[in-house]
């Protein structure tokens, strides 16, 4: 069944501090979209990263939730952006976290028989905050990630703290997973780059990934503290930290 044409499962809109996706959003759409490039950059720039551009055009944001990889980019992204998701059944509505959504690999909590998801929702980025999108592949497009991350936090200048993180990671688990240990060990002291240091190192230890075709596992547990790095330096950057002040 195509509900593709449903119209009011399709559009971005901002609502009361709030970003609504609709389910049947595409990722063209998305990474077009200049309310998310403004307000959800990191969104923006993992749904451009996804496949191919004719995948772009068809594939939309709540079939790559569904979906239940790893891997998804788009996911990744919600993840960090603590997003909720619309559900609906005959039993009516439910607002359910993003992360709750998945069991396994391709596995999805969503009954497909019984249920639908109708809109996704998350706090627009403030401008005190900083995230950003960081992804390992072996080609530039067309290519599953090796490791994606998404980054969302928010910088205090005068107490040189990170004050709130999110940081979301795949595919280094059976499921996209958030990194609350990671995330706790930034926000529990001043922030410099000997901790991002002493963090990242003990950054393997929290994540699980398998070894495939793409990547082996100890490979990926030590690009982790790389791509980590990444993301957490851009989305630093972005919310006003200064490295040599």
């Amino acid at each position: 069944m195509d509900i593709s044409s449903v119209n009011s499962l399709c559009g971005i809109t901002h609502k009361n501090e709030k970003i609504i996706i609709g389910a049947a959003t595409t990722h063209s759409q998305i990474s077009n979209s200049s309310l998310l490039f403004t307000n959800a950059p990191l969104l923006s720039q993992a749904c451009s990263q996804i496949g191919s551009p004719q995948i772009r055009n068809i594939g939309t944001i709540g079939g790559n939730i569904v979906n239940a990889q790893p891997a998804a980019d788009s996911v990744i992204a919600l993840l960090a952006l603590d997003a909720t998701c619309i559900i609906v059944s005959k039993d009516g509505l439910r607002d359910m976290p993003i992360e709750t959504l998945f069991s396994g690999p391709g596995i999805s909590t969503i009954d497909s028989t019984q249920h639908i998801v109708t809109e996704i929702h998350f706090d627009t980025v403030s401008s005190s905050a900083g995230s950003a999108f960081c992804r390992l592949s072996r080609r530039k497009a067309g290519s599953l990630p090796i490791l994606n991350c998404g980054v969302c936090l928010h910088w205090n200048s005068e107490e040189n703290t990170i004050t709130q993180l999110r940081i979301a990671m795949g595919p280094v688990a059976p499921t996209p997973m958030r990194l609350y240990e990671t995330e706790k060990a930034f926000t529990s002291d001043t922030f410099s780059m000997k901790l991002m240091q002493e963090v990242l190192n003990k950054t393997p230890e929290e994540i699980c990934p398998r070894s495939s075709l793409r990547g082996g596992r100890e490979y990926r547990k030590e690009m982790a503290k790389v791509l980590v790095k990444k993301a957490m330096l851009k989305a630093l950057e972005i919310a006003g930290w200064n490295n040599g002040g």
